[in-house]
């Protein structure tokens, strides 16, 4: 089988779905596998549960019955678009600040002896 599962890091945030009609909630990625994932699903006035052994919605794996459907399945969840913005905005003012500011000019070998 050739899919790949979408790559995520520890700490990454994704949607987690309990069932096939649950509504998402957000989790947390704890633990990384080569075809799932252990999440940290947020559950509202409880706190949050670890779910283990989640597949991707998109893992053809689901589809072929078995029991993997009863941990849940996790999406990517859309990135904030405020995130990008702000990276960029903060590349253009740390060129503007090297600009104001300059790079400190390297000291010579023969200047740091004649002191």
């Amino acid at each position: 089988m050739s899919w790949t599962m979408p790559e995520v890091s520890v700490g990454d945030s994704v949607y987690f779905h309990a069932h096939d009609n649950a509504e998402p909630v957000m989790a947390f990625v704890t633990k990384v596998g080569r075809e799932t994932l252990v999440v940290w699903a947020l559950a509202p006035g409880y706190g949050g549960v670890e779910k283990p052994s989640v597949r991707h919605k998109d893992d053809p794996r689901l589809s072929e019955g078995g029991e993997w459907k009863q941990y849940g399945t996790w999406c990517l969840k859309p990135r904030d678009p405020r995130v990008a913005q702000l990276s960029e905005r903060l590349s253009l003012l740390e060129k503007r600040f090297a600009e104001l500011v300059g790079d400190p000019p390297a000291k010579s070998k023969a200047s740091v002896g004649n002191k």
